[in-house]
């Protein structure tokens, strides 16, 4: 590697995030999730409160939390003016919708001819697949939103393995975009694992469970991406599979996350210099 590996790291619009970000001694990249319970317009409220202090910051956008063009344009217009270049955009789980998107697919196109388009547009990949969507449609949306996008972030994953196959098999459909893989961060076990099943990563932890390896990952009361990240990071040479760096999930455990991932960054560093 010539240089280190993109790194960004996500929060929750809710809770300490904010306070541990203003304790980061450097200018961090971040991400803010939208949330179910608070919508869009907490996220971009909150990613405004970050940008003052010097962070880059990604916004997450639920196309079925977007009530109206109107709101789409008020909430694009909040974030040009502070300085946000990067949305994330995804379906999202309210249901019904609040308005007229349904899906990420329909809500890309709209955002990417709006006047204040973000520079950069992410969307999602589902290395194990979503509890909600047959991995044929899932495919297929991928496909058809690439051709807008800027970059690919995917689902947290516990399995290198599953990640790997999933963006060779995503190459050979013709989808070029680089791949930020999520991983999770330093993080409370309990909190973890409550998140992991709820948003669908369970064949991953039934994998390392078979594999004894469960107990390595979480047996403590604080989980690290250690061994993902060592499965990981040599892959991040590979022209072919364009891994571009990680999406640390950090559930606002962001101060021991960020020092984890620069140490981990520093020392792979280390390693290919050698």
């Amino acid at each position: 590697m010539n240089e280190l590996p993109r790194a960004q790291f996500e929060l929750l619009p809710v809770g300490r995030g904010e306070e541990e970000a203003a304790r980061l001694p450097e200018p961090v990249p971040l991400t803010v999730i939208c949330s179910p319970r608070h919508g869009p317009d907490r996220t971009v409220a909150v990613a405004r409160r970050l940008r003052a202090l010097g962070h880059a910051v990604t916004v997450h956008l639920a196309a079925r939390m977007v009530r109206d063009r109107g709101h789409l344009d008020e909430l694009l217009e909040e974030m040009a003016q502070v300085g946000v270049e990067d949305v994330f955009l995804m379906g999202g789980d309210a249901t019904p919708p609040h308005g007229p998107y349904s899906s990420a697919v329909e809500l890309l196109p709209v955002i990417c001819d709006h006047p204040l388009r973000p520079r950069e547009i992410g969307i999602a990949g589902y290395p194990e697949g979503h509890p909600l969507i047959d991995s044929g449609s899932l495919a297929e949306a991928l496909e058809r939103k690439s051709a807008l996008a800027s970059y690919i972030t995917t689902q947290l994953c516990f399995q290198a393995e599953a990640v790997l196959a999933w963006v060779r098999e995503t190459r050979e459909r013709g989808v070029r975009l680089p791949v930020l893989v999520g991983l999770p961060g330093v993080v409370d076990r309990r909190r973890l694992l409550e998140i992991s099943m709820r948003i669908g990563v369970g064949p991953s932890l039934a994998f390392l469970r078979k594999q004894r390896r469960l107990r390595n990952l979480l047996g403590n009361s604080r989980v690290t991406p250690d061994e993902l990240y060592e499965d990981l990071a040599p892959w991040l040479d590979d022209r072919e599979l364009n891994i571009a760096g990680f999406h640390y999930y950090t559930f606002n455990q962001l101060l021991d996350t960020w020092r984890w991932a620069s140490h981990a960054a520093r020392a792979s560093e280390e390693v290919v210099t050698r």
